[in-house]
């Protein structure tokens, strides 16, 4: 029965990735316009351009008149690879690989400001993922394992601009953008053992969060070798919803007393276990709403070099709502509490850096490289601090503070919840960028490339495995102005 109930908690957050948050790790989720992809994101003290009501609002009263810019394609590619998640050498991947448009800018000036519209996607991804697996190793008791699954999410902002110089020296602007955040999973997954016995779960979860982000800029250009810029921004939640279902059964289950269903929105999540009634945390339908403030300064030593450097940090988040469970049935209540923390909308704060340099090797043909980094803003995990928790959870994380007349009340320490956010990966990019340009017109091709090593505890019974993400983007953007 124990040896039961790990693999059911390992199905449960081992195959169903609960990451329904875009990228929930890392604050930085592409780059856009043709110098700000090159120069890695290094950005906050140019803007020049119709991305700058992105980065900094400021910049755009620097911008060219009446100036474009469409990125006319994004190739992007993502890996993630699990090391040794079900036994040495019995890992698995997810593979994420889109074609798509992600930013389109427009810039007018009147009466000696600008105004900008601009259209930015900065997530869409879809991971698709159908394997099998022969006699997991830790595991057993399993001899096959099938799993089917399809996980997406996006997110784009449509917004307006406003720039204007203060004077010589310092200009100001604003952009507020609607945002849409968009993700679903839908999850199918059969488990053969070895006594013929098997077990099905399918899953279904989708989110829609609508939102504003306002973004403020200052910038300061004290020579024409230096200039300064500071941004700040911050997610605003005007409306969610949600919609959650799961479906279980196996094959002892000679009645609807060996089935259960759970079914939620973000009002609500209620549903059967066998012959019991549950009720459970409401899912949220709503996304971490953080700060962002951008810092930046750019150098230019000559007319045809430019070098940029940003400080981006990222406020952390939580949010508390009742997290207690009730399985209530004919003979017996059983309460489960915990803490009020919402895991899923936890956040922990990130400063990350970005550096960039443009090179005009002839008056038409200019070079740009990029360095950055993209922390985790997820709970720092380690090894060791994984195997006490996964030890302690195989002993139980329950305490029972209350047994009387048939109602159990067990109270779980909060460090010993399940975490849906289970991975921690701080990775490195760098972006190389081509451009030519004209008077009016101008067309850049930009690769960028971020990595690295980490740690997921995707079975919360179990030690934590290493993790690897790799990603690969390429970026083709076509601007045009007329001055």
């Amino acid at each position: 029965m124990k040896h039961n109930v790990l693999i059911r908690s390992f199905l449960a957050f081992a195959l169903i990735p609960f990451s329904l948050f875009a990228d929930p790790y890392r604050n930085i989720n592409g780059f856009f316009g043709e110098r700000a992809t090159g120069m890695g994101g290094a950005y906050t003290a140019i803007s020049d351009d119709p991305a700058g009501a992105f980065y900094n609002p400021a910049g755009l009263a620097y911008a060219y008149d009446n100036s474009i810019s469409l990125s006319a394609s994004n190739y992007s590619i993502t890996k993630k690879n699990y090391e040794d998640v079900i036994g040495p050498g019995q890992g698995y991947a997810r593979n994420s690989q889109n074609y798509i448009p992600n930013f389109f800018g427009i810039v007018r000036e009147v009466d000696k400001a600008r105004i900008a519209f601009t259209i930015v996607n900065p997530v869409n991804n879809t991971f698709n993922r159908n394997d099998l697996v022969q006699a997991p190793l830790y595991y057993p008791e399993i001899s096959t394992l099938r799993n089917y699954n399809r996980e997406s999410n996006n997110v784009i902002h449509v917004g307006l601009s406003y720039a204007k110089p203060i004077n010589s020296k310092f200009s100001w602007g604003a952009s507020l953008y609607y945002t849409s955040d968009t993700s679903s999973i839908t999850f199918t997954q059969l488990t053969q053992n070895r006594n013929k016995s098997y077990f099905s779960n399918t899953f279904n979860d989708n989110r829609k969060t609508t939102g504003l982000l306002p973004i403020l800029g200052i910038m300061y250009t004290p020579s024409e070798f230096w200039s300064f810029g500071v941004s700040l921004r911050r997610n605003l939640v005007t409306g969610g919803n949600r919609l959650i279902n799961t479906f279980d059964q196996g094959s002892s289950a000679i009645n609807s007393d060996g089935i259960t269903f759970v079914e939620g929105t973000h009002e609500n999540l209620t549903g059967i276990r066998g012959s019991s009634l549950y009720k459970g945390p409401t899912p949220t339908g709503r996304v971490p709403e953080t700060f962002e403030l951008r810092s930046g300064v750019a150098y230019f030593p000559s007319k045809k070099l430019l070098t940029a450097f940003d400080v981006i940090h990222t406020t952390g988040y939580s949010k508390s709502q009742d997290n207690s469970e009730v399985t209530f049935s004919p003979t017996r209540t059983l309460i489960g509490l915990t803490d009020s923390d919402n895991l899923e909308l936890r956040r922990y704060a990130t400063t990350n850096f970005a550096a960039g340099l443009e090179y005009y090797l002839t008056d038409f043909l200019s070079m740009r490289f990029g360095y950055f980094t993209n922390n985790a803003n997820s709970k720092p995990l380690s090894w060791e601090n994984a195997a006490v928790s996964a030890a302690i959870k195989n002993q139980g994380a329950a305490e029972t503070i209350f047994n009387q007349g048939g109602t159990t009340v067990n109270l779980t320490l909060p460090g010993l919840r399940n975490d849906p956010r289970n991975e921690y990966v701080n990775t490195r990019g760098l972006s190389l960028g081509f451009s030519i340009s004209t008077a009016k017109a101008s067309i850049g091709f930009n690769v960028v490339k971020e990595i690295g090593t980490g740690v997921s505890q995707i079975d919360p019974t179990r030690p934590s495995q290493t993790l690897t993400y790799d990603s690969t983007s390429l970026y083709v953007v076509v601007s045009s102005r007329n001055n």
